[in-house]
């Protein structure tokens, strides 16, 4: 009998093998995806089972490469995985670490320093599709069908916060946030911005 063992919960079958253990990850808390998510396999009409422990589990998949496709649903934002390779997996924790983005709707805590808003067209027109980020930071976000973004700024260090007439302003490689926006079919786009840490910066941007 194959026994497979994810995060302490047994599987057992004499006549199912465990191909694929999907875990997923929330970018800004660094911890397991709270509610059920749609997880599949691209090109394959396998539906998983999700156990106790979080995991997604796939059962009897073909031995060639994987690609997991995540609807993220209201929260979160869509994500597709690197290939994933069946040997490169333990075969008794075959485990894939997913990390997905957290989309506008998100409920973050009131004490999140955030940078909220939406991007439009000069007729005003919203733009989905936006690749958005704070230069220097590494991460990225987008823009939803409603052309709305969120930017969570986590993990500040003493030195990324600076106390500017009683307001704790983050600074990014001692400046103030420059926020880079792209999109395929408009020019590139920076502005330069004032954070206060644990606050929402609002903001409303044109291409002009």
């Amino acid at each position: 009998m194959k026994v497979s063992q994810i995060n302490g919960v047994f599987i057992g079958s004499s006549t199912r093998k465990l191909s694929l253990a999907v875990y997923l990850i929330d970018d800004y808390t660094s911890r397991e995806v709270v509610g059920n998510l749609d997880v599949s396999i691209k090109d394959h009409n396998v539906k998983p089972i999700r156990n106790p422990g979080g995991y997604y589990l796939f059962f009897d998949l073909p031995g060639d490469n994987y690609t997991v496709q995540v609807k993220g649903g209201e929260y979160y934002f869509d994500e597709e995985s690197e290939t994933i390779k069946p040997d490169d997996l333990d075969e008794l924790n075959p485990v894939a670490d997913i990390v997905i983005k957290p989309a506008p709707p998100y409920h973050f805590p009131s004490t999140a320093t955030l940078v909220r808003g939406h991007l439009e067209d000069s007729g005003g027109e919203r733009i989905p599709g936006a690749v958005l980020g704070i230069k220097g930071c590494g991460t990225l976000t987008g823009t939803n069908d409603k052309g709305e973004f969120v930017i969570y700024l986590k993990n500040l260090k003493q030195n990324d916060v600076v106390k500017v007439d009683r307001k704790m302003l983050v600074k990014i490689n001692g400046k103030n946030p420059v926020l880079e926006i792209k999109h395929l079919n408009h020019k590139k786009l920076t502005k330069t911005l004032e954070v206060v840490q644990g606050t929402t910066t609002s903001l409303s941007i044109t291409y002009s």
